[in-house]
């Protein structure tokens, strides 16, 4: 039995069967999850290395060079890339897409098990991190506080860290910035050579008189006791009294060479959030959870926990990544269901009866339950892409239901009784339909070829396509019949039928009526055309090539990029000041910076004459920053900076609904004011593009990144320079940042080993008492409960002010004290803050951000002046990484899929018609869509990017739909025999009306998309743009340049198809 026969013949069953999926649509519905992209797991390992105290040449010579040798040979790496400065190196794995990253992390692990011998005995064992999407923030929290500031960081620690690690999905909450209590030890270096003392007598005396030990067992009848001695100390008064030792009968205690304080550690990098001193926490979830739910629970927790820490201490949301995610979705949401609207009101336009346009419209959320199971069983979460996918074809679902009713329609009005055409209309277009919803679908099977994020993406909207066009196949077979034939009406046939039928005609029928004329009237119109067109069709031939030949004349003014950037109400500006500049100073210029912010926000509404939206309560707003943090310093987390000179200020703004100026607009406002800056060194702004973190692992990569290889960094750093010089005449090229400080100011003792060891000193006594005293040293730990805090040991901060201060540090041997100047000297030099590697080779890279124009146009003028000015020494080699070197493999990538989906569907309609000659004459509306798709974009502004690309590829399987259609019919009117110009007249008048519909309800169910300016609209905006545009010419070359071509190749025989 065929599924139309089944539909009509057991509606019961037909009902009960797609109610039953309505059920299981809505369970599944409400168990999705919501998140802002398809989940995206870059496939990266970072390998952390410390040495504390060594400069940054050294870690690179005997960190990040030994174990980048070992780790260069894992199976899958893709690329090597590190990071060094002063005590850290970090080394960044890159694997190819698939690879596991959990075999790759062991097989890393393995190999620095064997490496860790060949690194210095004072490095700490290396840190493997891998990357994935859960190690990005998905919350930045501000806390301030007043009276509490001094015992803010504990209160953190012992009341709020906790809670929220408790929380379902939060994988961790980290902190910077506060006060943190320690113990300090202030030595004097007088004193100590007064008594005789060494640093490791006081070092050695803090720790011994520190200690609590179970001491064994005593056995006393049937009882055994356990003996411990209670030697720790119980407040901080105890350290102060610690015996050193006796001299003259008196004891020399730790107070006696040292000044003793329950203090703080040294303050290292200073944080603010709305102009108040505080901490910022970051908040990470686990992988897997959604990003939504584990933000709304934390915020509840936070609301919760604010009742229970002091009342000076504020929380303050700087960043909600669930704030963007929820109003990108419901925005996409919104043009789902008013291009649902759209598609419902254009099927009545056309079927004029409320009946007739129930069959249809029942399709659309039959058809979408169907693809949200799809979307449950697959594991998916509700997302930009995922809606999007149902954006696109909720214009598309009824095509097949349009095709078959009006076939029904046709053949009732025919005198055909309705449950009969019901059945068999539908089984005479089924195979055309099938073949249809295949071309259609078939353009995304080579999405498998596809690696990588671009992959991932579109493997998801492809597949949420296809489940819903294969879901509306099902519902056009079965479901359209099982309803024409209940609530379709027979036609009159008899005179005296018409005649009574006449006389009881309501309002609406008689308004059917005269409608139907109209329409009837635009169909003789059409075939009267395309009459003419036929005698005239070399004139036709010529218009249309002139069409493509324009089209090709507009791709100049069609930019490309990777990714559309999208406004996410989100701000941040990295500065540096002159290396070494001192923490206090960076700070006071963060605070000048957000000064500056406020007030350049100001000048822009003055410029534009706009003010920012009410508040909801329906105050007026003087600032569209929701909320401002910065910290300024070196951060002892990784979430810092790793230099007193470097600032990061972030900013959240209002949604763009209610602010009448865009985060890029202000932003290059703020960058214009700060280049004028003579303190900075330089600037970096940022406004967030939330799919391109995604994609590119989470990294702050600029669109454009020019990377220059070489060991010598001076020749490396002057081509650099000599690159940004070029760079910014090009126009577009916004912020050219050279990564590479040599400033970085060093003191650097260099030891006369002979001298050394005549006087009995070794290299490793050296290091360890110079740190000691001017880096300090942990001597044991001051234990409170079930809180421990270091006891600190150096020397006071008025004797290391100078250079004199190390000349005068002396080394003890042998009870010997041996002044630093008698076996070492002193120079002061300039060292690198950072060296970048890539592939073991050091870079330095050239960062372009790109403003008000295209990045395919800036990067094609900045190869070009870099090809012409630019001549490289032997040794030294450029490359060109971020954003564009993704795009290039992305565009690479998805022209391979074009081809090949092209190919694909030119073998379906080749398999449906049998004809070689018949799908060749088709596929001629494909370069008309491109044209149209082109047009589109360069009239909107929009750029050719992976979004707009992948609505080219889906129109190559859409736009050929029409055609087969229209040429399936042609076909069946030459096999009884019309003539050529008879069967096509006639075939486009009868297809017409379903043709009109098919392409205005895909188009009208993309518009809102179109359309809207709203938050998260840039990503989804260009793909239904190109789809739009490309459906419009291309309807109309499938009405009148199709036909023309066909009648060239068609014979007027019942072989005809075959002849074709």
């Amino acid at each position: 039995m065929k599924l139309p026969e089944f539909g009509v013949k057991r509606p019961a069953a037909t009902a009960m069967l797609f109610l039953a999926v309505l059920v299981l649509g809505i369970i599944c519905f409400f168990k999705l999850g919501l998140d802002l992209t398809p989940e995206i797991e870059p496939t990266q390992v970072t390998v952390m290395t410390t040495w504390q105290g060594a400069s940054c040449e050294d870690v690179e010579t005997k960190v990040t060079r030994v174990l980048e040798k070992s780790l260069g040979s894992v199976s899958n790496l893709d690329e090597i890339r590190s990071s060094t400065s002063e005590g850290r190196s970090i080394i960044t794995c890159t694997f190819t897409w698939g690879t596991n990253i959990d075999e790759a992390s062991n097989d890393i692990r393995a190999r620095l098990d064997r490496t860790k011998q060949a690194l210095p005995e004072d490095v700490d064992d290396p840190l493997i991190l891998k990357f994935d999407s859960a190690s990005m923030p998905v919350m930045v929290i501000g806390v301030t506080a007043k009276e509490s500031i001094e015992k803010l960081y504990d209160i953190i620690d012992d009341e709020v860290f906790q809670p929220l690690q408790r929380i379902e999905g939060v994988g961790s909450v980290d902190a910077f910035g506060g006060l943190q209590r320690q113990i300090n030890v202030t030595l004097s270096r007088q004193r100590l050579a007064g008594y005789g003392l060494t640093l490791s007598d006081i070092e050695a005396a803090i720790a011994s008189e520190n200690k609590t030990l179970p001491a064994g067992n005593l056995k006393i009848g049937i009882i055994e006791y356990t003996i411990r001695v209670v030697g720790e100390y119980v407040d901080a008064e105890q350290i102060r009294e610690i015996p050193l030792l006796q001299k003259d009968g008196a004891i020399i205690r730790l107070k006696d060479v040292a000044e003793i304080s329950d203090s703080f550690k040294e303050i290292t990098q200073y944080v603010e959030t709305m102009g108040r001193d505080g901490m910022i926490m970051i908040v990470q979830k686990r992988t897997g959870a959604n990003t939504v739910a584990v933000c709304e629970a934390v915020r509840n927790e936070l609301k919760r926990l604010e009742t229970i820490v002091p009342r000076d201490i504020q929380f303050f949301i700087v960043n909600d990544s669930s704030t963007f995610i929820t109003q990108s979705i419901a925005n996409v949401r919104d043009s789902v269901y008013w291009g649902g609207l759209l598609v419902v009101l254009v099927c009545y336009l056309f079927l004029r009866n409320l009946r007739t346009s129930l069959v249809i419209v029942v399709t659309i959320p039959f058809s979408l339950i169907i693809a949200l199971c799809y979307m449950y069983f697959m594991g998916w979460t509700i997302n930009i892409i995922s809606l999007s996918a149902l954006a696109i074809a909720i214009g598309m679902v009824v095509d097949n239901a349009i095709v078959v009713l009006e076939n029904i329609t046709t053949q009732v009005s025919r005198g055909v009784k309705v449950r009969e055409a019901s059945m068999f209309a539908a089984s005479e277009v089924g195979l055309s339909l099938a073949a249809s919803t295949a071309t259609t679908i078939c353009v995304f099977l080579p999405l498998v070829f596809v690696q990588g994020a671009t992959g991932i993406l579109f493997r998801q909207l492809g597949g949420l396509v296809t489940a819903t066009l294969l879901a509306s196949l099902a519902c056009a077979l079965m479901l359209t019949p099982m309803l024409s034939s209940k609530l379709l009406k027979t036609l009159p046939r008899t005179k005296k039928e018409k005649e009574e039928a006449a006389r009881r005609r309501s309002p609406g029928q008689k308004l059917y009526a005269y409608s139907e004329r109209i329409f009837l009237a635009v169909e003789n119109f059409y075939g009267r055309f395309l009459g003419v067109c036929l005698r005239h069709r070399s004139l036709v031939i010529i218009v249309a090539t002139a069409v493509v030949g324009i089209s090709i004349m507009t791709l100049p003014f069609v930019g490309t990029e990777f990714t559309p950037d999208q406004d996410t109400g989100e701000m941040t500006i990295r500065f540096q000041l002159p290396v070494s500049t001192r923490a206090e100073l960076t700070a006071a210029t963060s605070r000048k910076i957000v000064a500056l912010a406020y007030a350049k926000e100001q000048e822009l509404l003055q410029q534009k004459g706009k003010s920012v939206a009410p508040d909801e309560n329906g105050e007026p707003r003087a600032s569209a920053i929701r909320f401002n943090n910065w910290r300024a310093g070196r951060a002892s987390s990784g979430w810092g900076g790793r230099g007193s000179h470097i600032g990061m200020l972030s900013m959240k703004f209002l949604p763009l609904e209610e602010r009448p100026y865009g985060t890029a607009e202000l932003g290059d406002l703020i960058l214009s004011e700060l280049r004028t800056w003579p303190e900075l060194a330089r600037v970096y702004l940022d406004t967030s593009n939330r799919l391109m973190s995604h994609i590119m692992g989470g990294s702050n990569e600029k669109p454009i990144v020019v990377r220059i290889l070489g060991y010598d960094l001076e020749v490396t750093h002057g081509i650099a320079n000599r690159i940004r010089d070029l760079a910014l005449d090009i126009p577009g090229v916004r912020d050219p940042i050279v990564t590479f400080d040599s400033g970085n100011r060093e003191i650097v003792i260099n030891i006369d080993r002979d001298a050394a060891a005549v006087l009995g000193v070794n290299v490793n006594n050296i290091v360890s008492s110079i740190r000691t005293l001017f880096y300090g040293n942990e001597a044991s730990q001051f234990r409170e409960g079930e809180d421990e805090y270091q006891i600190f040991v150096r020397l006071g901060e008025e004797e290391r002010r100078d250079v004199s201060d190390l000349v005068n540090s002396e080394i003890t041997v042998n009870g010997n004290r041996i002044r630093l100047d008698s076996f070492a000297t002193i120079s002061e030099e300039l060292g690198p803050v950072t060296i970048n590697r890539t592939g073991q080779e050091r870079v330095i890279y050239l960062n372009i951000d790109v403003y008000e124009r295209s990045l395919g146009e800036v990067a094609i003028d900045l190869k070009k002046a870099i090809a012409d000015n630019i001549i490289l020494p032997p040794g030294i080699s450029i490359d060109y990484a971020g954003q564009i070197k993704e795009q290039g493999k992305s565009f690479r990538e998805l022209t391979l899929m074009l081809v090949l989906g092209i190919i694909l569907v030119y073998m379906v309609m080749a398999a449906q018609f049998e004809s070689y000659m018949a799908p060749f004459i088709v596929m001629f509306s494909i370069p008309f869509a491109f044209s149209g798709a082109f047009f589109a974009l360069a009239l909107t502004g929009k750029t050719l990017n992976i979004m707009s690309f992948i609505g080219l590829i889906m129109l190559v399987g859409t736009v050929v739909n029409n055609a087969i259609v229209l040429i399936d019919y042609i076909n069946i009117l030459l096999a009884r025999d019309y003539s050529v110009l008879q069967a096509i007249t006639m075939a486009g008048r009868q297809r017409l009306r379903p043709v009109m519909m098919t392409t205005l309800t895909t188009i009208f169910g993309m518009l809102p998309m179109a359309m809207s300016n709203s938050t998260g609209s840039e990503l989804w905006s260009p793909l239904s743009i190109a789809i739009i545009g490309g459906l419009s010419i291309s309807t109309l070359v499938t009405l009148v340049l199709i036909p023309i071509l066909y009648s060239l190749v068609a014979k007027p025989s019942k072989n005809a198809v075959t002849a074709a």
